[in-house]
């Protein structure tokens, strides 16, 4: 993958977590005892997890010029 599309995917991963960080602050204010909400929650956890995992691993595969390393 070229620098630009490494950054971009970054960018966007890190915007992901921007917003689903919000939503999950507004979920904990709901009611902890309504199944629909535990899920939900439940769900935006495991997509805030998987951007910041995607963050690293991005991290983990560059050097520190923010390039792929082989």
């Amino acid at each position: 993958m070229h620098d630009l599309a490494l950054e971009s995917a970054r960018a966007a991963a890190e915007d992901v977590i921007d917003v689903l960080g919000a939503y999950e602050l507004e979920l904990e204010a709901l009611d902890p005892g309504d199944p629909g909400v535990a899920a939900l929650r439940q769900a935006v956890g495991a997509a805030l997890a998987q951007a910041c995992r995607s963050i690293l691993d991005r991290d983990a595969l560059c050097g520190p010029a923010g390039r792929v390393r082989h």
